[in-house]
C-alpha cells in the first residue's frame, strides 16, 4: 500500500499567510469559506495525507466534511475537532458560510508545554480516547467560552516584548486545554468507546510501560518482552498506528525527560545523564545534540 504523504509544519505554514504565530511552532488562524475557495484548485486540497502537527478546529458557523482515519465526519456549527498528529486526514467539502478558528501546534510546542505541566501521565493515558473521539459537539455557551480563550491566546502571542513571552503563551494555551477538557469531560457518556483492536491495546500498554520505564530502559527489546511480542512486531504496530517506530517513541520520551531535567538549575548535565541511565555524560551529550541540534548546556542556556 502506498504511504500517505506527511505534511510537515514548515510546509503548512507556507500555505497560510494570515496567522498569529508564536515562533512558527504554534499558530491561530481565522478560517472561512472564502479562504477555502482560494485553495479550491490546489491539487492537494482533497488528497488524503498525514499532518505531523496537532490541528484543532472550533467551528462557529457553517460546516465541513472530513475523513479521519477513513471515518467520515460532518462537522456542524458549535463543535470542536481535534486532529492528532499522524491521523490519516482528507478534507472533503467546506461550506461557503463556514467560519471557525484553527489552532496549529507543533510537537515541539506541545512537548514543551507538557514538560512544564505536572500532568504528563494524563496526556498519555487519554491519547487513545481522544484519537477515538476527534469530534465533539458543544453548546453555544461552550463555543463562546472556547472562542474567548482563543482570543486571549492570540492577544498573548502578540505581546512579543513580554519578558516571559514563552511561558505566557504556554500558560494561556494550557488554560484553553483545561476549558476544552471540562467541556469534553461533561460529555464522556456520549463518547465512543469502541473496543480497542489488538494493535491498539498493545499501543496503550506500550505507552504505559514507556512512561514508567523510559528513564532506565532505552531498548525496544525490554518493552517487547514485557508485551510478549517480538521487537520487530512492536515497531510494526507502532509504525502503522502512529507513523513512529518503537525506537523513535523511546528516543522522543528520553528527550522530553531530558528537557524537563535540564530545566532544573541545580542539576548538572552529569546528574541528568545519570538519572536517564546513560553510560556517561559524553554519550548523553551526543544523543541530545543528535535529536535537538544543540548540546545540553546550550539548550539549558537558551531556556532559562
Amino acid at each position: 500500500m502506498k504511504e500517505l504523504p506527511i505534511i510537515e509544519l514548515e510546509r503548512l505554514n507556507e500555505s497560510i499567510t494570515s496567522r498569529d504565530s508564536y515562533q512558527d511552532i504554534f499558530s491561530i488562524v481565522d478560517v472561512d469559506g472564502s479562504l477555502a475557495a482560494e485553495h479550491a484548485n490546489s491539487p492537494e486540497r482533497y488528497q488524503p495525507m498525514r499532518l505531523n502537527v496537532l490541528l484543532m478546529v472550533l467551528t462557529l458557523e457553517g460546516s465541513f466534511e472530513i475523513n479521519l482515519d477513513y471515518v467520515s465526519y460532518v462537522i456542524k456549527p458549535n463543535s470542536f475537532v481535534m486532529i492528532m498528529p499522524m491521523h490519516a486526514i482528507q478534507f472533503c467539502t467546506i461550506s461557503k458560510d463556514f467560519k471557525g478558528r484553527l489552532l496549529i501546534a507543533s510537537k515541539e510546542f506541545l512537548e514543551d508545554c507538557r514538560a512544564n505541566s505536572s500532568n504528563r501521565a494524563g496526556t498519555i493515558t487519554n491519547y487513545m480516547e481522544v484519537r477515538k473521539n476527534p469530534y465533539t459537539e458543544l453548546t453555544l455557551e461552550e463555543t463562546k467560552k472556547l472562542d474567548a480563550c482563543i482570543q486571549i491566546i492570540r492577544e498573548k502571542i502578540r505581546e512579543t516584548s513580554h519578558f516571559f513571552h514563552k511561558e505566557l503563551v504556554q500558560n494561556v494555551f494550557m488554560g484553553f486545554l483545561l476549558e476544552l477538557g471540562n467541556a469534553m469531560y461533561a460529555k464522556r457518556e456520549n463518547m465512543v468507546r469502541t473496543t480497542l483492536s489488538r494493535k491498539e491495546e498493545l499501543f496503550e500498554q506500550f505507552l504505559e510501560l514507556l512512561y514508567k520505564h523510559c528513564k532506565e530502559q532505552h531498548v525496544v527489546t525490554f518493552y517487547a518482552e514485557k508485551l510478549f511480542i517480538t521487537p520487530q512486531y512492536l515497531s510494526l504496530v507502532l509504525k502503522s498506528l502512529t507513523g513512529k517506530s518503537a525506537n523513535k517513541w523511546i528516543d522522543d520520551a528520553l528527550i522530553m525527560e531530558a528537557k524537563i531535567l535540564l530545566k532544573a538549575p541545580q542539576a548538572t548535565v552529569q546528574q541528568v545523564a545519570d538519572v536517564l541511565h546513560f553510560s556517561d555524560q559524553s554519550t548523553f551529550g551526543k544523543f541530545f545534540k543528535k535529536h535537538m541540534g544543540v548540546s545540553p548546556m546550550e539548550y539549558r542556556k537558551s531556556n532559562r
